[in-house]
C-alpha cells in the first residue's frame, strides 16, 4: 500500500512540476483567474481556458490554427494579449531555431531580457522574453515554443506599457499552462 501511495505522490509531483516550469522561471505565484471557459481552436488541435469576459478570435490556415484572446475591458497599457497557435511543422527546438528567434528579435529592434530551453507539457520547449518599443508604448513580448508529437505550440504574450509587467506576465503564464493539446 505504501509503495502505491509513494508512486501516485511521485507521479503527481512530476506532472505538477512539469506543467509549471515556465511559472517557476518567472517566480509566478498568481492564482488562477476565475470564471474561465474552455476555448477550442478551429482545427480541434488544442484547447485553452480563458476568462469568459475576454474577447476571443479564432484563426486558421493550412498549417496553423490560432486562438487570440485579450481583455478588451482594459486599456491597451493595462491589458494582456495572448495568441496561442498550433503549428503543423516538424521543426526541432535546437540551436538553429533559437538563433532564428534571437535574429528575429534583433530585426524588430527588441532587446532580449530572458530566454531558456525548458520542458512544457513534458516536451522540449523554449521561451524568449524581449522588450522594446511599439508605437508610443514600451513593449514586452514573451514567446513560448513547445514541441508536440505532430508540430508545436507557439504561445505569444504581448504587454504594452509599464504597469504591472510581472503580474500580467504571470497571469498569461497561468493561462498558457492550461493549454491542452489533443
Amino acid at each position: 500500500m505504501t509503495k502505491y501511495l509513494l508512486f501516485f505522490f511521485t507521479a503527481f509531483i512530476f506532472i505538477s512540476c512539469d506543467s509549471n516550469e515556465l511559472s517557476k522561471e518567472f517566480a509566478c505565484e498568481s492564482p488562477s483567474p476565475g470564471n474561465l471557459e474552455t476555448v477550442e481552436d478551429f482545427k480541434k488541435k488544442f484547447t485553452v481556458k480563458f476568462p469568459k469576459h475576454w474577447k476571443i478570435n479564432l484563426y486558421y490556415e493550412e498549417a496553423v490554427s490560432s486562438i487570440y484572446a485579450a481583455d478588451t475591458t482594459l486599456s491597451l497599457s493595462k491589458a494582456t494579449l495572448i495568441d496561442i497557435s498550433f503549428i503543423t511543422n516538424p521543426d526541432n527546438i535546437d540551436n538553429d531555431f533559437i538563433n532564428k528567434v534571437k535574429s528575429d528579435n534583433k530585426e524588430l529592434q527588441l532587446e532580449e531580457v530572458q530566454s531558456k530551453q525548458i520542458q512544457f507539457k513534458r516536451n522540449d520547449a523554449y521561451y524568449n522574453l524581449a522588450k522594446g518599443k511599439r508605437g508610443k508604448f514600451n513593449y514586452h513580448i514573451l514567446n513560448l515554443y513547445g514541441k508536440t508529437e505532430t508540430g508545436f505550440i507557439h504561445a505569444k504574450t504581448e504587454i504594452y506599457g509599464d504597469s504591472l509587467i510581472n503580474e500580467r506576465l504571470c497571469s498569461a503564464i497561468t493561462l498558457i499552462n492550461n493549454v491542452h493539446v489533443k
